[in-house]
């Protein structure tokens, strides 16, 4: 089951993604005259190594999940990791509901560069879970369906549409999709990464902030407002409907 939902998250972001073309952009275009280097922000996370706890939340009141990232510099080639674990409650297309945990890492270069991710996803039952490594040097990646320490299944694919095909194969899900949709000239837009100086009233005091945006053409994915100290206070998804807060804080 955990390989099908996997499958079934993959080709739901690869469509919303493809959407992207065609939605009007929800937020007014922010100003340029503010904007700082992104590696700036980065540098500051992993200097303070700040952790952060936000709960997720789904419109105005419903916390669906909670997340915790934890910045580590390595002192080897002054290598970065990321630790970001969580959970979040899910609804499935045909209406049921599934809570995901995850525990995940990314490494990165001293450039901030991805290199490596990996995650360790579970659903309903704990022993039962999805262990993947993307390499994105490589540019492939490895699915293992576990059962506690035993290896049930396992596939390893390219990063590209061959290999996407490869998954939904495995899974049993039609792949015709995107040839179509390639047929159809129909791409998915650039991702860019953008930083500025902002500030954000959180508990009644205004705090000076760096705004981190993740966005594909003209649609915001995600934003984070982030303290000079490293630290996230605040994110939301529009794309996905997320807003992330910290406990004790609502939306």
């Amino acid at each position: 089951m955990l390989n099908r939902l996997l499958a079934l998250l993959i080709v739901g972001f690869w469509l919303a993604m493809t959407g992207l073309l065609v939605v009007r952009e929800l937020y007014p275009e922010s100003t340029r005259l503010n904007a700082i280097p992104v590696s700036y922000v980065g540098q500051l996370v992993f200097q303070h190594q700040q952790s952060s706890e936000l709960e997720i939340y789904s419109g105005a009141k419903d916390v669906v999940g909670l997340i915790h990232l934890q910045p580590r510099p390595l002192t080897k080639a002054a290598r970065r990791e990321l630790d970001l674990n969580g959970n979040l409650n899910i609804t499935l297309p045909n209406g049921t509901r599934h809570r995901l945990w995850w525990l995940s890492r990314i490494e990165m270069t001293p450039q901030f560069a991805v290199e490596r991710f990996h995650v360790d996803l579970a659903a309903q039952e704990p022993t039962h879970h999805l262990d993947i490594l993307v390499n994105c040097t490589a540019r492939n990646a490895t699915i293992a369906e576990k059962m506690g320490g035993e290896t049930l299944h396992q596939t390893t694919f390219t990063l590209d549409e061959k290999g996407l095909a490869t998954l939904l194969a495995k899974a049993h899900l039609d792949s015709g999709m995107l040839q179509n949709l390639k047929s159809a000239g129909v791409g998915i837009p650039p991702l860019e990464f953008g930083a500025q100086t902002s500030s954000l009233t959180i508990g009644g005091e205004k705090l000076s902030t760096y705004l981190l945006t993740l966005k594909a053409g003209t649609q915001t994915i995600i934003e984070a407002h982030v303290s000079q100290l490293g630290q996230v206070l605040k994110a939301q998804s529009p794309l996905l409907g997320y807003k992330l807060l910290p406990f004790g804080i609502k939306p």
